[in-house]
């Protein structure tokens, strides 16, 4: 995987420039090629699960901050998940709302001015309310963090400890536990962090695959990392440097660039294309099958 200082730093050797203007440039290229991309298609990496939680007598919560589109919504209220219909219009939400009914079980829901609606009101607090939707495009700009270490992951869990430094926007970042074969060090590969409970803990996507570490200080790097998929992050570095050498006037080696994108991004649409994308319905006219709907039981 290659995060915001690895392409930044690539993007500065291909163009042969590592001044601090022409990386500044190569942010913003590296950037606006990623928005780029997730917008060609419906790809499935660009859509994910966030939650939040009710609160008591409050109608409306603000969306996750990365969310730009809710497709579905659920709410868990003691283990069950409670499934409110999505509405679209103003007006009937109003309507819904000409009586104050309070209820833990959401029937209505209402994406409106960047936050979440459920109708009747929560009647309780910390119920979970998980959206599923399509991500927003976040500018990269944050370089790795090395500082911290990782003071407790278990083999086979998520639980995270590290010694310090987490925040509310670590979710989504990736982090990486420095490969070693002795005790209390870590396996090398990246990490997704899935939620931050503090300073020092959190929690990962996956579970953790290597040796558990346990009241140690494995080395680690906390991460920026594009929304492509890993085996193509180097794709806008190759548009940036196209860019690069084309302003510069060297159409011989943006050429090779541009080899090298447009081979790599049809790789990419053709690897991750939805094989239900076009809005095809079965009629059931296949000799070997009999649509049920029309046969009358006598």
């Amino acid at each position: 995987m290659k995060s915001f200082t690895n392409l930044r730093n690539l993007y500065g050797t291909l163009t042969l420039d590592a001044s601090a203007t022409n990386l500044t440039l190569g942010d913003q290229l590296i950037n606006d090629e990623i928005r780029h991309i997730c917008a060609l298609q419906d790809f499935p990496w660009t859509h994910k699960a966030r939650t939040m939680t009710t609160t008591a007598s409050t109608q409306f919560k603000a969306l996750p901050f990365d969310i730009d589109l809710v497709e579905s919504v659920f709410v868990t209220v003691s283990s069950q998940r409670y499934v409110p219909k999505l509405i679209h219009s103003r007006e009937q939400w109003d309507i819904l709302n000409r009586s104050n009914y309070t209820s833990d079980y959401p029937e209505y829901a209402l994406v409106y001015n960047g936050e979440l609606g459920l109708w009747p009101i929560p009647a309780t607090s910390s119920n979970v309310i998980t959206v599923n939707g399509k991500l927003r495009v976040i500018d990269l700009n944050t370089a790795d963090d090395t500082a911290r270490t990782i003071t407790t992951l278990a083999n086979g869990s998520n639980a995270l400890t590290v010694s310090a430094g987490l925040t509310a926007q670590h979710p989504g970042f990736f982090i990486r536990p420095t490969f070693s074969t002795t005790a209390n060090t870590g396996d090398g590969n990246w990490y997704e962090i899935a939620t931050v409970t503090g300073a020092t803990t959190g929690t990962l996507v996956r579970l953790y695959g290597g040796n558990s570490i346990a009241a140690g200080t494995a080395a680690c790097t906390i991460s920026q990392m594009p929304i492509l998929p890993e085996d193509f992050h180097d794709l806008p570095v190759f548009k940036a440097a196209e860019t690069y050498w084309n302003m510069e006037g060297n159409f011989v080696k943006a050429a090779t660039f541009a080899k090298a994108y447009s081979e790599g991004l049809q790789t990419l649409v053709n690897q991750y294309k939805s094989p239900i994308s076009d809005l095809v319905i079965d009629d059931g006219s296949r000799e070997d099958f009999i649509n049920p709907n029309i046969l009358i039981s006598i």
